[in-house]
């Protein structure tokens, strides 16, 4: 249950335009980002640095989105937008099952089994010379800094959803998310 309710936009010019460039960049806006909505210069920033994240990095989308499905880890609410849009992106659902356990599938090919292992590491604080030698031998260092930045990102995201009980959409608004996904790939 929510702890602080979203903000809405109707009446604060402001907060509508943030919430319209959200719109133009993701398809919706988000019950996450709807809640930072109570902030909005702050959310206006944040939403940037998620638009980078989610859609310029220089990976591939499947990178991309198993990135930020190993820092959804353990937040239920992000893990109910990207635990589909990783499947969708064509990543298997028995890798994805082991990943929301904390292991680093065996299953995936190595570049992918070094990014959960980086981002896992990244999260616990505990990057190791091995862990970042393993990335350093597939990816390049602007590579490793967009998985850095989004793993970043989505694990400050995840730990205020948490903090402010942020309610997860309803099954129609994940699926608008998906079908926007598809559209962008």
């Amino acid at each position: 249950m929510a702890r602080i309710p979203p903000a809405e936009a109707k009446g604060n010019p402001e907060l509508e335009e943030v919430f319209a460039e959200i719109k133009a960049t993701r398809g919706f806006v988000s019950n996450a980002l709807r809640t930072l909505g109570h902030a909005p210069g702050g959310l206006r920033h944040f939403a940037r640095v998620g638009e980078y994240v989610k859609y310029k990095t220089d990976l591939p989308e499947r990178l991309r989105e198993l990135t930020i499905l190993t820092s959804a880890r353990g937040v239920p609410y992000a893990w109910s937008h990207h635990r589909p849009l990783a499947v969708q992106t064509g990543i298997d659902e028995a890798a994805v099952d082991q990943i929301g356990e904390g292991k680093v599938p065996a299953s995936l090919p190595a570049n992918e089994q070094a990014i959960v292992a980086f981002v896992m590491a990244l999260g616990d604080l505990k990057v190791t010379d091995a862990v970042m030698d393993a990335m350093k031998r597939h990816f390049s260092p602007r590579q490793i800094l967009d998985v850095a930045m989004s793993a970043t990102y989505y694990g400050a995201l995840g730990r205020m959803v948490v903090a402010l009980g942020v309610d997860v959409e309803d099954s129609a608004t994940l699926k608008t998310e998906r079908d926007w996904q598809k559209g962008r790939t």
